[in-house]
């Protein structure tokens, strides 16, 4: 699965794009998990901890935002593609 990553989070992945597999549990939250296990300073940009997402992270899957489907449990095929964003402040 494709997961494109911006900003801060491009430097802690050092790619712009990332290939995470789906695996047998194909959610918006395994992906992140996968994601976070290979890259773990991701742990703390993406959860709280009590697991929860983090304030302003936004999370697309095909240009459409999790918050206006199920979330982390938003379900993935291999051909969707996952998009991370992370808070973005200036003036």
């Amino acid at each position: 699965m494709k997961v494109k990553v911006f900003a801060t989070y491009r430097e802690i992945c050092n790619a712009k794009e990332l290939d995470i597999p789906l695996g047998d549990s194909p959610t918006v939250r395994a992906v992140l998990d996968r994601l976070i296990q290979q890259f773990p300073p991701m742990q703390e940009e993406l959860f709280d901890e009590q697991g929860n997402l983090q304030p302003f992270v936004h999370v697309f899957v095909n240009g459409k935002n999790i918050i206006h489907g199920d979330g982390l449990e938003t379900e993935l095929k291999e051909s969707d593609q996952v998009a991370l964003f992370p808070p973005v402040g200036g003036g």
